[in-house]
Parts: C-alpha cells; sequence; structure tokens
C-alpha cells in the first residue's frame, strides 16, 4: 500500500511539472531580450483578484495580483502591479507571497508566470540565485535598456 501511495504521489508530482514545462522553453536570454521590463523585487502585499478570461469573454477568473519593492531594474521600467495564477499544482504559477524577493519578467497583462523566466529566491547571495543575478546584470549592461 505504501508503494501504491508513493507511486501517485510520484506520477502526480510528474505530470504537474510536465504540465508547466514546454519543449521549446526559450533560453533566458531570449526571454530578456523579448521581455519589455526584467526587474527584482520584494512583494509587499498580495490579494485574489478576479480577472476577465481572455478565453471565454464575460467570465472571471481569480488572480492574485501583487505590489512590490523595487530592488533592481534590469531592463525597462517595472508595472505597478504584477499577476500570477493562485498557486496550484502544474498551472506554472510563481506562488507571489509578501516578503519574498523575485525577478520578474512581465508579460501580457503584467502575468509572471515561471514560463515567463520570473523566478523566486530567498537569499540573492545563495549559489543558484547569485549567478542568475550576475547574468541579468552582465545582459542589462550589454543591451539597450
Amino acid at each position: 500500500m505504501k508503494h501504491l501511495v508513493l507511486a501517485l504521489v510520484v506520477s502526480f508530482a510528474a505530470s504537474s511539472a510536465l504540465a508547466c514545462s514546454s519543449l521549446s522553453q526559450p533560453t533566458s536570454e531570449e526571454l530578456f531580450a523579448k521581455a519589455n521590463s526584467v526587474f527584482r523585487a520584494r512583494i509587499t502585499e498580495a490579494k485574489l483578484a478576479k480577472f476577465a478570461n481572455p478565453l471565454r469573454p464575460g467570465e472571471q477568473v481569480d488572480v492574485v495580483e501583487a505590489t512590490f519593492e523595487v530592488k533592481e531594474v534590469f531592463k525597462g521600467t517595472p508595472p505597478g502591479l504584477v499577476r500570477d495564477f493562485p498557486f496550484g499544482p502544474g498551472n506554472c504559477s510563481l506562488g507571489l507571497l509578501p516578503g519574498v524577493e523575485y525577478v520578474f519578467f512581465p508579460g501580457e497583462n503584467e502575468f509572471v508566470l515561471i514560463l515567463s523566466g520570473s523566478f523566486a529566491f530567498v537569499n540573492a547571495e545563495g549559489n543558484d540565485v547569485k549567478p542568475r543575478l550576475e547574468a541579468l546584470r552582465r545582459q542589462a549592461s550589454s543591451g539597450p535598456r
């Protein structure tokens, strides 16, 4: 029975990861070049809001809208807020949480889903994050802003 439960959990986690992955995911350099703005920020407030579903006119869907404190701008001008889907398995949301820092690549309607290149982090000096931030700074200094 334990093995069956473990197998179900693993298969659910794998299908959730695949649901948000893309076979033709652009590189971080391509995402940076395509983005109108790229910036580092700390979420100060997040709230549930209604948003018009672009796929079904007249239908409203839940989204999370967050305001933030800008820490560093790599490209463009940050918008006044960012949007994400409520966190759930496989829906590509970041899970916007007050107090957490992110690098945002806002897309259409200021959505910052994982596939946009956006990511969260806890420690800017961490082994995984520091090189990513340094790469963004290099891209910022080498291209038009």
